[in-house]
């Protein structure tokens, strides 16, 4: 019962927040005839068979400030639009550190990842096999914990339908969040 009220959670932060993206500006105070332009200091992006897709509405949430036992990670094309992917991420050794990495298919029941299509449809890694080249894997290249912190890494693989072997292809999945708790 506690995951599904954090899972809701998190997703009422994405309705709830405007768009997480910080922007900062890229023409370092130069007229630039105009352009300079702006990068996003937040972002989380990757490939769904082999479109991109560019999720603005980001949520980082972790259970418990103090001792994090659980974190969420969503994405979400806008905060009223789907596709969204879901990250349910439970502590394991050695810990909330930098190099973290989870494989995630039908062998791990604590951890778990959903792509949610514009159709309706949920990709789970929970009904993908494990296979060397099935699930899903994410890495963390950084984890500061704290309001205001953020976590960053990469990620990558293969999500199916539980009802058939309909699968989708996850490629160059990275993301630097911000956590709001």
């Amino acid at each position: 019962m506690r995951k599904i009220n954090f899972i809701l959670l998190a997703f009422a932060f994405i309705v709830l927040s405007s768009c997480s993206k910080t922007e900062t500006s890229t023409n370092n105070g130069t007229n630039n005839n105009g352009g300079g332009g702006s990068t996003p200091t937040y972002y989380f992006t990757c490939k769904v068979n082999g479109t991109p897709l560019d999720f603005g509405a980001m949520t980082l949430v972790i259970d418990d400030t103090l001792n994090p036992k659980m974190m969420f990670l969503v994405g979400q094309k806008s905060n009223t639009q789907l596709p969204s992917l879901t990250f349910t991420l439970n502590y394991k050794a050695p810990g909330w550190v930098d190099g973290l990495t989870y494989v995630m298919d039908e062998h791990d029941f604590d951890n778990f990842v959903e792509y949610k299509n514009v159709g309706l449809l949920i990709f789970k890694s929970k009904a993908t096999p494990a296979s060397v080249t099935t699930g899903l894997t994410l890495k963390f290249d950084k984890i500061l914990f704290g309001k205001g912190q953020y976590a960053s890494g990469t990620f990558s693989g293969t999500l199916q339908l539980e009802e058939n072997t309909t699968s989708v292809a996850i490629t160059e999945g990275k993301f630097k969040v911000q956590f709001l708790n």
